[in-house]
Parts: structure tokens; C-alpha cells; sequence
């Protein structure tokens, strides 16, 4: 998988996670709302890229964001609803991650946990005199600084309603003690059981710092009770966005509710952070890599236009038309010199196939036909320049220049009011779809490119084995006929004889060279091939393809003059002559066919399986189907039609429900070959009582 590979399938994870966490956590209540919250995520995802790349409108594209964010919440609600009415109900945070503090949502403050924070000296101990500043000037915190000592108004506050953690309830006191410093215009101790102030220089006490760092202008103003200006949920806004703000987690009482807060606040910004990176990562290697592939994207390129207006506007659909086929020229330029050198070296292995193909006076039309069609097909999927591409991409950027230039001459003439309305009016393929399409086109010819640089050893080998079996088949009708002649002739047969089993053989042969075509168009779609140098599953089949026809070559020429001098002079022997010759050359069949069960099994995909099945069926078939009509032609009434029945019943088998289990494909296989034997014992037997 290359960089490019990888980066779109993060992508397409990170976009379907955010997703999951919209429709889950965010109240997506219909399907007009679930696309609208896609849009605006995909949408905050761009411009937090956009405001990565362009600091200098930083502040802007921030607004954006708040605005989307906004949106996103107005349509999704459900979620936020219940966090913000746990805000509601609980006025004290603690955050996951910084157990040494303590937030107050009436007054945004940070207090010191009395948990860690050393408020008496001793145990039982007052503490802090007269050093208390210096100490609190130095504090750190859980990274908060500015510590400092509460007023006496907020530690009144913190008492009065008796929630504080770190009060029992019941009486006024804070970890039980009623000693403790405050301010109130002069350095003071609070009595907190009887409300009594003291000079700070004369006494000692305890300490609970608090913190002004979470404070926003006019916090405590804006919840004020009697503020009517904001709305409850404004109000409780206020809180929820000090805890987004700051990167915090606030530990809700309802551990459920904290799991929400982190998906929406947490997990669902982070991805859509990482979801811009990847877009920028990806669109990045688009524009600048040299070896643009099958996978080019061609959204990036979309998102640069306003798709609505360009629909909109003839003058801007042809500006824009024009500048994409510009860009997408620029890639392929860009492509075609970064794979000059496959190019080149496909270039050189398809002269043979670029030739005219010329029709031999030793081969029927129809083997003329299957040559040419073979060799034209090879031609057209080797091509790999990319000069068609840019035919077909000028094209298009021309038509948009045709436009360019009917807009001018109306513009020159005298009834341009009328001309340009009939000229808006006009159908004008989408503009999406237009790009989409010219990058289809471009995208295919990559992907041609990128098939064959992975499959390099196996198109080289498609191409050979192509010349020798064209040579082979154009030998085969030259000469074979007078090999085998000669060889009969020595032998006594005579022509009308030898001629009968060349027509037999040269059928067979044609129908095996049928079978080339189809298993390479196969391969090239991507199926049976290997990743690594091994032999493909598409190559062993070629190999198996041969040997079957080779077998078949030694059979004629070695086998059957000797079946025929076996039964020259036996009565009906021209019969039991065709039966045996069958017979033999039925055996091919099985060996061909126990050879292709082992590929077949050897592939993982049902489609592949299910191709092979079928392709190898014409030559399965063909020792049967030649069989019965010889039958049939003969008029051999000796032969009962329930054999024939038989026969046909045999050829009509299905071997795709064997597909899944190898061990049952054998057997049926097997069975299959069993009956075959046994129905031509038969015939031969009904053919000795004549």
C-alpha cells in the first residue's frame, strides 16, 4: 500500500469515527440534521486546516470555526443539553488529570485541594503567618499560577452554601477548622464559627488559596441571578466553554455524563484535527509527488471552486472549466515524465502488437478473426503514453474556449440581452461532475500504469506467451496437416481419413486457442495475480492451458493412427475406433481438469473460483458434446436414447455448488469421470451385439 494509500484509508476512518460520535453523542434527531452536522464537521475540519496554513487570518477563520462549532451545537443539541445540565447541578470540578484542584462554576475560581495543599503547618497546627505572600507568590499548581488569599466576600461564599467538599455540612467550618486567612481591604483572619476578623499580624492561621487564572471578564456578573440579558443556557455556556477553552475535563458526578463531555470536546476535536492533517498531508502529495497513481483525488481540486456559482455563471463555468483541464494537463505532464521509463520500457514490449495484423491464406476466417481480435486487445491495454488523455481532457478545456469565445461575439453583437439569457438557460453538464469524469479519465490511465509496475514479470510473460502461441497456432495450420499426412501415408491410411482426424484435431485446437483470451483479460482486471515474484494463479492456468495442448498435438500425431490400425478390419470398427478415440482423449480432459482444480482451490476469492469453473467448462464439455453428436448424426440406433439422456444429463452437471469444499469438487469430478467411462463401455457393448 503506498503513503497515498494509507493516508486516504486514515482519512476515511477518521471521518467515519467522527461520524459515529456526532450521530451518537450529538442528538442527530433526523436525516436533515445528521447531513447537515456531516457538512458543518467536514466544513470545521477544512478551516482548521486553512488556519494551519494562513496564520495571518488566524482570527477570522477562528470566527468561522466559533460559528460552525455554534451551529454544530444548535443542530445537535442533545448531547450538550445533558452536559450543561450537569453544569446545573453541580457547582464543584474537579479535572481528569489534576487532582490539586478545585473549580467553583459560580465564580470560575480555582481553589487549592485540601487534600495536598499543606494548609496547617502541623497536624492540629495553625499555620502561615506573617510569610503567607512570599509562599503563595511562588506557588504552581497543577501548572496554575497566581495564587493567591481569598477575599473574605468569596470564602463567605464558599461556606455559605455548605456544598464545598471539604466541609461537613452541618457547621461553618472548613476540614473542621474555623481559623483562616482572608482579605478584606487589610490583612485579616476570618473566625469563621463567629464571624469575627482579626489582624493578620497578631495571629496565625490556615490557608486555602485560590485562583484567578479561569476567570473571564465579567464572569460572576454575567450568571448573576439578576442578569436577564442571558438565557439559562447562556449562562451555563459561560462554564461549559471555561472547561473547552482550557483543554479541561471536568469529572461530572455521572461518570456517563464525563464520558460524553470527552467524545464531543476531546476525542471529536482531535479527530478533526487529524482529519485536517491527513487532508493536507494528502493533498500535499497530490500537487507535489512525481508519481501521481490509481488513487489521485480529485476533491482537493474541487474545493477550490465555489461549485453553486460556477453552475451559476456561464462566464465562471468556462473560467473554471479551462483551469481545471490546465491542472489536470499539469498532471499528466508531471506523470508521463515521472513514468517515462515504464512507459517507455511497455512501449518496446507492444511494437509487436502495434503491428497490422495480417491474415494468413493458411487460416480460416475465423482463426483470423480470433488472432487479430487477440492481438488488438493486448495492443490497446499496453498502450500506456497518455497522449489519448490529453486528447480527450483538450477536448473538454476546448469546449469551455468555444464558450469563451460565443460570450465574446455576443457581447459584440447588437441583441446581446436576448443571446446571453438563451445562452444561460442552456444545459450545461455539473460542474462537479465534469471534474470528477476528467479525473476518471485520468485516474484510468494511472491505474494502468500502476497495474503493470506491480505486474511487470507477468504482462512480460502475457506478451510472450502471446508470440508463441500465435507462431504455434499459424505453424500448427501450415504444416501440421502434412506431418500428420506423411505420417499415415507411410502407413497406408488413406487421405479422406487422416483429413477427417486433422479437421477433428484442428477443431479442438481452435477451440483451446479460444480459451487464451478470455483467462488474460481476466488476469488484467486484477484477478489471479500475485503480489510478491511468485507464479501467478493467471500464468499457472496458461501453462496448464498449454500442456493440455500439447497433449492434445501428441495424441493425433502418435495415438491415433494406432487406434485406427486397431480396429481397421474388426466389423462396426469405424464405431469402436471413434468410442476409443473418446475415450483417450477424454483422459486429457481429466488430467486438464484435476490440474485446474488445484488452482481453483488455491484461490481465496469466490469470484475467481467461479471464473475458472466456467472458463474451463467449454473444454470439459467438448469431449462429451462431440460424442453425442456424432451419435446423433450416425443415427446409431443401437444407441438407446436413455444413454443419450444420460449424456446429456452428464454435460448438464454443475460443479459451482462444490465450490466451497475441494474434498466434494473431487469427488464430483470423480463421479463424473466414472460415468463417462462407464456409458461408453456401454456403447461399445450395445455396438458388439450387432
Amino acid at each position: 500500500m503506498s503513503e497515498l494509500d494509507a493516508l486516504i484509508e486514515r482519512r476515511d476512518e477518521v471521518l467515519s469515527k467522527v461520524k459515529r460520535i456526532s450521530e451518537s453523542c450529538e442528538g442527530i434527531e433526523n436525516e436533515e440534521n445528521a447531513a447537515r452536522v456531516t457538512e458543518l464537521n467536514g466544513k470545521q475540519a477544512e478551516l482548521i486546516a486553512i488556519r494551519d496554513e494562513l496564520k495571518a487570518k488566524l482570527s477570522g477563520v477562528n470566527g468561522e470555526l466559533s460559528a460552525i462549532g455554534k451551529s454544530i451545537r444548535e443542530l445537535s443539541g442533545s448531547g450538550i443539553d445533558k452536559i450543561l445540565d450537569a453544569i446545573k447541578n453541580q457547582r464543584w470540578f474537579w479535572f481528569a488529570g489534576k487532582p490539586k484542584i478545585l473549580f467553583d462554576r459560580d465564580t470560575a475560581l480555582l481553589w487549592a485541594d485540601l487534600n495536598y495543599f499543606p494548609y496547617q503547618k502541623i497536624e492540629g497546627g495553625a499555620y502561615y503567618p506573617k510569610e503567607v505572600f512570599p509562599l503563595l507568590d511562588a506557588l504552581n499548581i497543577e501548572g496554575f499560577k497566581g495564587w493567591r488569599i481569598p477575599s473574605v466576600k468569596e470564602l463567605y461564599a464558599l461556606i455559605d452554601d455548605k456544598s464545598f467538599p471539604f466541609m461537613d455540612g452541618k457547621i461553618r467550618r472548613i476540614k473542621n477548622q474555623y481559623w483562616w486567612h482572608a482579605l478584606d481591604g487589610s490583612n485579616t483572619i476570618l473566625n469563621l464559627d463567629d464571624g469575627n476578623r482579626y489582624n493578620r499580624s497578631d495571629y496565625t492561621s490556615y490557608i486555602l488559596p485560590c485562583c484567578d487564572a479561569l476567570v473571564p471578564t465579567d464572569y460572576v456578573n454575567n450568571l448573576s441571578p439578576s442578569n436577564n440579558f442571558y438565557s439559562e443556557r447562556e449562562k451555563l455556556q459561560f462554564t461549559l466553554d471555561i472547561f473547552v477553552q482550557n483543554d479541561l475535563v471536568p469529572l461530572f458526578a455521572d461518570e456517563s455524563i464525563t464520558h460524553l463531555y470527552r467524545q464531543i470536546y476531546v476525542e471529536k476535536p482531535a479527530l478533526l484535527k487529524q482529519l485536517a492533517e491527513l487532508e493536507t498531508q494528502i493533498a500535499e502529495l497530490q500537487n507535489n509527488s512525481l508519481r501521481l497513481t490509481a488513487n489521485f483525488d480529485h476533491r482537493p481540486l474541487l474545493a477550490k471552486y465555489n461549485v453553486d456559482a460556477v453552475n451559476r455563471s456561464p462566464i465562471q463555468y468556462y473560467q473554471a472549466v479551462q483551469s481545471v483541464g490546465n491542472a489536470l494537463l499539469d498532471v499528466l505532464n508531471e506523470y508521463e515524465s515521472a513514468q517515462s521509463e515504464t512507459i517507455s520500457d511497455f512501449s518496446k514490449l507492444a511494437l509487436r502488437l502495434n503491428a497490422k495484423y495480417v491474415d494468413s491464406p493458411h487460416l480460416t476466417d475465423d482463426e483470423n478473426r480470433l488472432l487479430a481480435d487477440r492481438q488488438q486487445f493486448l495492443a490497446q491495454h499496453l498502450e500506456l503514453g497518455v497522449d489519448d488523455v490529453k486528447h480527450q481532457i483538450l477536448s473538454i478545456k476546448s469546449q469551455a474556449d468555444d464558450l469563451s469565445a460565443r460570450i465574446d461575439r455576443i457581447n459584440h453583437g447588437s441583441n446581446s440581452i436576448v443571446e446571453l439569457a438563451a445562452l444561460y438557460v442552456e444545459p450545461r453538464v455539473d460542474f462537479a461532475f465534469l471534474v470528477e469524469n476528467a479525473a476518471h479519465i485520468v485516474r484510468a490511465a494511472q491505474q494502468r500504469v500502476d497495474f503493470f509496475t506491480r505486474h511487470r514479470a507477468f504482462v512480460t510473460n502475457v506478451v510472450a506467451k502471446w508470440a508463441a502461441w500465435t507462431d504455434n497456432y499459424k505453424a500448427f495450420a501450415t504444416n501440421m496437416h502434412e506431418e500428420l499426412a506423411s505420417l499415415c501415408r507411410d502407413d497406408g491410411v488413406e487421405p479422406d481419413t487422416y483429413d477427417a482426424w486433422f479437421d477433428d484435431w484442428r477443431s479442438k485446437r481452435f477451440t483451446l486457442e479460444q480459451r487464451f483470451l478470455p483467462l488474460v483479460e481476466f488476469a488484467l482486471k486484477g484477478n489471479l495475480l500475485s503480489s510478491g515474484d511468485e507464479e501467478s494463479a493467471a500464468e499457472r492456468m496458461l501453462t496448464i492451458l498449454q500442456t493440455y495442448r500439447d497433449d492434445v498435438d501428441g495424441f493425433y500425431l502418435h495415438e491415433r493412427k494406432n487406434i485406427y490400425q486397431k480396429f481397421a478390419f474388426q466389423a462396426g470398427g469405424d464405431l469402436q475406433e471413434k468410442f476409443e478415440t473418446e475415450s483417450e482423449l477424454y483422459k486429457l480432459t481429466e488430467k486438464f481438469q484435476r490440474a485446474v482444480q488445484e488452482i481453483i482451490f488455491g484461490c481465496e476469492r469466490t469470484e475467481e473460483r467461479m471464473f475458472l469453473l466456467r472458463w474451463a467448462e467449454p473444454l470439459s464439455n467438448v469431449p462429451i458434446t462431440q460424442l453425442v453428436t456424432f451419435i446423433q448424426e450416425r443415427e446409431l440406433d443401437v444407441i438407446s436414447a436413455e444413454v443419450l439422456n444420460q449424456f446429456a444429463e452428464l454435460r448438464r452437471q454443475n460443479f459451482a455448488a462444490y465450490l466451497a469444499d475441494s474434498r466434494a469438487y473431487g469427488e464430483a469430478l470423480q463421479k463424473r469421470e466414472k460415468e463417462y467411462t462407464a456409458l461408453v463401455f456401454r456403447m461399445r457393448k450395445d455396438l458388439m451385439k450387432q
